[in-house]
C-alpha cells in the first residue's frame, strides 16, 4: 500500500517515518524545500532514534521509502493519506478537497486535526464518509495512541486508518462520537488553563516535577514546547470557537502567550520556548513537585463531562489517556485515588473563587461522589 502524509512538520515528519519504517512507500509533501529538508535529515537521526527507543524498529533506514516533494499532485496514486498540516480549517478544507480531485474513490483521507470535528474537514469533499481522524499525541513516535473517529466516515474507511495505526505499531482508540479536541486534546486544554491558573503560584518547572511524579515522561509545559506555542494558541482559539469562554486562560497567560508567538518562543522547533533545548532536550531546571491536584481535578472533571457527552465509553477514556501520556494511571484511576468528593469540593470552591469554566462540576462527577 502506498501512503501520504500532507506537511513535513513535526508531526507530519513523524508520521511518514512511521509509514516508512512499517514498510509502505511514502509520499510526503510540503510546500517549503526547508521544511522537507529538514524532516529528511530527522529521518536519518532523531526519529530513527525515537522509533527505536519506541520499540518499533523494522528498518535500518527509511529514508529510501519515502519521496520528499512539493507537488501535491505525486499523492496521485496513494491509498491511504494523513493530513498534517497547520490548524486552520479553512486551510485543511481547500486541501483535502484538492487531494479529492487527484486520487481514486477508494483512497481514504485521514486528518491529524488537533482541535477540529473530522466532518468539519470533510466538508468540502464529494464523498464525505471516505475521511476519517487519524490523531496522534505528542510526541507521535513516542507516544502509542491514535485517535480515529467520523461522524460521516463509512466502516471501510474507519476499518483502514484502525488497520493502518496497528500496522505501524499504535494503538487505535475509537470515539463513539467526534467532537473538538477529541478525548486527549480536551484534557490538555483544559490543563493548559488550570495550569495557567497555577503559575500565579509556582513555576513551570515545579508544575512538570509534580506530573512526572505521578508516572508521566513529560511534564505539562515540556508537552506545551513539543506541540509549538503557535499550534497551542491555534488549538485554543478552535476550542473557544465550540465550548465558548471555558477554554480562555486568564487574561495574563494569554497576553504572555502572544508574546511567546511574537518573539519566536515556541518551543523545541525554535530552540526556546518556556524552556530552553538543546539536541531535542528540554533543559528543565530542578524543582520540587507543586501541589497540582487543581489541575488533575479539572482534568478528571472534563474526563466526566466526555462521558455525559457519548465521546466514549469510561474504559475509552481511561486507555486514551494512559496511551497519550504514556502513565501508568487512567484519569479515573487517578481519580480515585485523589478521591471523588475531595476533587468536587476542590472544584466548587474554585469555581466560586475563580469563576473559570474548567472548575464547574460535571454532573456525572457529581454522581460519582456520592457512591
Amino acid at each position: 500500500m502506498k501512503t501520504g502524509v500532507i506537511g513535513a512538520g513535526t508531526m507530519g515528519a513523524a508520521i511518514a517515518a512511521l509509514f516508512a519504517n512499517a514498510g509502505y512507500d511514502v509520499v510526503l509533501v510540503d510546500v517549503n524545500d526547508d521544511a522537507l529538508e529538514k524532516a529528511r535529515k530527522r529521518h536519518e537521526g532523531e526519529d530513527l532514534e525515537q522509533i527505536e527507543q519506541a520499540g518499533l524498529k523494522r528498518r535500518d533506514e527509511i529514508i529510501s521509502k519515502i519521496k520528499y516533494t512539493t507537488n501535491l499532485e505525486d499523492v496521485g496514486d496513494c491509498d491511504f493519506i494523513v493530513e498534517a498540516i497547520p490548524e486552520k480549517l479553512d486551510l485543511k478544507i481547500k486541501v483535502m478537497k484538492k487531494i479529492e480531485s487527484l486520487v481514486s474513490d477508494d483512497c481514504v483521507l485521514a486528518t491529524n486535526t488537533s482541535s477540529f470535528k473530522p466532518s468539519e474537514v470533510a466538508a468540502g469533499l464529494k464523498k464525505p464518509e471516505r475521511l476519517v481522524l487519524f490523531h496522534f499525541s505528542n510526541p507521535p513516535i513516542l507516544m502509542k495512541i491514535v485517535e480515529i473517529a467520523g461522524d460521516f466516515a463509512s466502516e471501510d474507511a474507519i476499518g483502514k486508518a484502525i488497520e493502518v495505526a496497528r500496522k505501524i505499531g499504535k494503538e487505535p482508540v475509537l470515539l463513539k462520537k467526534e467532537c473538538r479536541g477529541h478525548i486527549f486534546n480536551r484534557f490538555l486544554g483544559v490543563a493548559g488553563v488550570a495550569g495557567a491558573w497555577e503559575l500565579m503560584h509556582a513555576r513551570p518547572e515545579e508544575i512538570d516535577a509534580a506530573l512526572k511524579a505521578l508516572g508521566s515522561p513529560y511534564g505539562f509545559f515540556e508537552l506545551l514546547d513539543l506541540i509549538g506555542i503557535d499550534v497551542v494558541i491555534d488549538v485554543l482559539n478552535s476550542f473557544k470557537e465550540s465550548y465558548g469562554r471555558k477554554f480562555e486562560p486568564p487574561k495574563g497567560m494569554a497576553f504572555f502567550l502572544e508574546r511567546m508567538l511574537e518573539w519566536n518562543k515556541l518551543g523545541k522547533k525554535s530552540g526556546e520556548g518556556f524552556y530552553k533545548w538543546v539536541e531535542g532536550k528540554a533543559m528543565i531546571p530542578d524543582a520540587r513537585p507543586y501541589d497540582i491536584t487543581p489541575i488533575i481535578s479539572a482534568v478528571v472533571n472534563e474526563a466526566f463531562l466526555e462521558l455525559e457527552e457519548g465521546i466514549a465509553d469510561k474504559e475509552t477514556i481511561n486507555e486514551a489517556y494512559k496511551l497519550a501520556t504514556g502513565s501508568p494511571l487512567g484519569v479515573f484511576e487517578v481519580a480515585e485515588m485523589l478521591g471523588y468528593n475531595t476533587i468536587l469540593e476542590l472544584l466548587e470552591r474554585l469555581y466560586r473563587e475563580r469563576g473559570a469554566e474548567i472548575y464547574k462540576p460535571a454532573e456525572k462527577l457529581r454522581e460519582a461522589s456520592k457512591n
